[in-house]
């Protein structure tokens, strides 16, 4: 079995909360799997390009990414995982699976396993300069006005699953918004490590051995979501409000 799930936006915070709970002696996991967004896993290697990354991501063989999805239960593949991945740590007994993509179809991944959920989220103004900076471009504007549309059509799909989530209150969803786990990380971090089983310990806000150079040293920046309100002027602050109006619940004041 998986022992819980993590996804949500891009760049809300999925790789710094899976690298906090990486910290869990015995709790480990390669990068994205994907595998909920098929119907079975015997779906799975059709599904790209995340069947395609859970070769380098997990450090499997075809073969044995293959012999993982000749099956028809998550449980059994995510089993079979465990045993065949080489990039986890020696006496892994818990893997997890962390795919941001899953919050569009949060309700069917669901579904699929059973397993506590956790969701990250943040302000759409600190999204939308997440994905500035990741362009590479140097004219806001211009790149904006490329942007916006297709970022909102994203959002929406994501949108409407958070909002069934937060509405009824699924008590196997955690919702996590960014900027409280930087605000607030022992708070927050006491409120994920319940949610999955687990007690947290302030040692854990101090990464042993990170992974992915996208997660800052020292585990958490306090101004890590709040960057892009010194970064860009009220003008722009303006125009991605009014842009992004539709989705009120991400805002944060």
């Amino acid at each position: 079995m998986v022992g819980f799930v993590i996804c949500g936006l891009e760049h809300s915070g999925t790789t710094l909360v899976s690298e906090l709970l990486r910290q869990v002696p015995g709790v480990d996991a390669g990068f994205e799997v994907g595998a909920l967004l098929a119907e079975t896993p015997r779906d799975f290697p059709l599904l790209q390009p995340y069947a395609e990354h859970m070769l380098w991501g997990w450090g499997l063989t075809q073969e044995a990414f293959l012999s993982c999805c000749e099956t028809d239960s998550f449980d059994i593949f995510y089993e079979r995982l465990r045993v065949s991945a080489t990039k986890l740590r020696p006496n892994t007994h818990v893997i997890y699976d962390k795919t941001p993509r899953y919050l569009a179809a949060l309700e069917l991944c669901m579904s699929r396993v059973v397993a506590p959920f956790i969701v990250t989220y943040k302000d759409p103004r600190s999204t939308v300069y997440s994905d500035f900076k990741s362009s590479g471009r140097d004219d806001f504007d211009r790149w904006f006005d490329e942007y916006a549309a297709e970022k909102i059509g994203y959002m929406r799909l994501h949108y409407a699953e958070f909002l069934r989530a937060r509405d009824t209150r699924d008590p196997r969803v955690c919702l996590v918004r960014l900027e409280d786990l930087c605000l607030y990380p022992h708070l927050t971090c006491d409120r994920i490590f319940a949610h999955v089983g687990y007690r947290f310990d302030l040692g854990y806000l101090s990464f042993r051995g990170e992974r992915y150079q996208n997660t800052r040293v020292g585990s958490i920046a306090i101004g890590l979501p709040f960057e892009y309100r010194t970064a860009l002027d009220a003008r722009r602050h303006a125009t991605i409000a009014k842009k992004f109006a539709g989705f009120e619940a991400w805002f944060f004041e």
